[in-house]
């Protein structure tokens, strides 16, 4: 059974659109409008003077009013008509002043926002037309029988219309009801059409981020995924071993150890007992061997000392270094446990090469998070000359393998170290979280 209100619904949906399309209809118009022709006389202005640097200026801050209107436009269509459009990426950041002027004015984000911002003006008013004179010129002949008595036109009762032709009887009023209901249902079925078919399309292709931008964006994602995923398998490799094969490896040398003790209490010297307990002693030797190399594996795959944290794993892989090692970490967060790991793998590496291969005797660690860039640095007092690939002083094939490594995840490896010293590394790593706006 129909409840009874649903037909009323429906028919005052049809007449008068849901309530999310009239309110974007009557709200969001007119800062649209207003914006959009600020940014076109803004526009206008800074093309005209672009022969000279006032103009150039002009025209970055016509790209940065531009980023704000489409802000505004997406928050308008995100409070109003639950339309979420992410927002483009920001501009990267460029080294001088050149660099800064030519990324600004390659924005291409900028000018999409500018040109949904400008293309929106004229759109904003055929919305307002549509939306709310049409509709009031509808609601004013749907309630036409209400009040045409009380107009009083040359001395005769009712509206004129097309010379002497009057609608003052009740059937002309009636009609004119039905005429307003028409009305009414097309200004609805307009702004329903001019929002789906024009409004949320247009915004989506201007105020989002770019094709490219986009399936850079899944990929970024994607990378991340299989980063974190593969950070994840070998952490269960790692305990898959330690709790596995390494603890069976150690009760296999304990029951060795014990037989050896068992066959050098036994009497007797025939040569098969000496050849048994040769074999035991060999099997004894390569099972620790065994055992030895299987923890470095597994301290090769995750530190035990990141269990507790990057902190306390730096300041254990300090101590292990065998020359004085300062370290200082500023870290608000964890970081993620792949970023965590490289983290202390290029420390574990710098720190190797500064102490095996730059003759270095102090060296320091610092690590902090900036931009929401985890940033490790790495300073010795050695002789320098590290460079990555030509086996030069801590360079070789271990920079180069850091440089890999730091690049799965979209860091940068940055090496200071000139030929006497002193050599500063600084590993760079996106920790993949908005940073802190504090």
């Amino acid at each position: 059974m129909t409840h009874p209100r649903r037909p009323l619904r429906r028919l005052l949906r049809t007449l008068l659109g849901t309530p999310r399309d009239a309110a974007y209809a009557l709200l969001a118009p007119v800062p649209g409008i207003v914006c959009g022709i600020a940014l076109l006389a803004l526009l206008a202005v800074s093309l005209v003077a672009s022969v000279t640097q006032v103009g150039l200026v002009l025209l970055v801050g016509v790209l940065a009013v531009a980023r704000g209107t489409g802000a505004l436009h997406r928050a308008l269509l995100r409070g109003l008509l639950g339309e979420r459009i992410p927002p483009p990426p920001g501009r990267g950041r460029a080294r001088g002043l050149v660099g800064s002027l030519r990324a600004a004015l390659t924005d291409g984000d900028g000018w999409r926002a500018a040109a949904f911002t400008v293309a929106y003006a004229p759109l904003g008013v055929l919305l307002l037309v549509v939306s709310v004179g049409v509709r009031l010129y509808g609601l004013a002949g749907l309630t036409y029988p209400l009040w045409w008595r009380a107009v009083v036109e040359d001395g005769e009762r009712g509206v004129g219309i097309a010379n002497d032709v009057r609608m003052d009887t009740w059937p002309t009023a009636l009609l004119t009801a039905v005429a307003g209901l028409a009305v009414l249902a097309f200004s609805a079925w307009s702004t329903r059409g001019l929002l789906a078919q024009v409004v949320r399309p247009m915004a989506r292709a201007l105020l989002g981020r770019g094709r490219l931008d986009e399936r850079v964006h899944v990929l970024e994602e994607t990378r991340a995924l299989a980063v974190q995923d593969s950070a994840a398998t070998l952490r269960r490799i790692e305990r898959d071993l330690h709790d596995g094969a390494q603890s069976r490896l150690v009760a296999v040398a304990i029951a060795l150890a014990r037989a050896k003790e068992q066959l050098a209490r036994a009497p007797g010297g025939a040569p098969e007992l000496a050849r048994g307990r040769e074999l035991v002693d060999s099997a004894l030797d390569g099972s620790r061997t065994a055992i030895a190399e299987l923890r470095d594996l597994v301290r090769g795959i995750h530190p035990p000392a990141l269990n507790d944290g990057l902190d306390v794993a730096l300041e254990t892989l300090a101590a292990r270094v065998g020359l004085p090692v300062t370290t200082r970490v500023d870290l608000p967060a964890r970081p993620p446990e792949a970023i965590e790991s490289i983290a202390y793998f290029c420390a574990a590496e710098l720190l190797a090469n500064a102490a095996r291969h730059a003759d270095a005797t102090r060296a320091e660690v610092t690590a902090y998070e900036e931009d929401g860039v985890l940033r490790l640095v790495v300073r010795d007092d050695g002789h320098g000359g590290a460079r990555p690939g030509t086996g030069r002083g801590a360079g070789g094939t271990g920079l180069t393998g850091l440089s890999e490594r730091v690049s799965t995840v979209d860091g940068r490896l940055l090496i200071d170290s000139p030929d006497g010293g002193p050599t500063t590394v600084t590993a760079e790593l996106p920790l993949g979280r908005e940073p802190d706006p504090a």
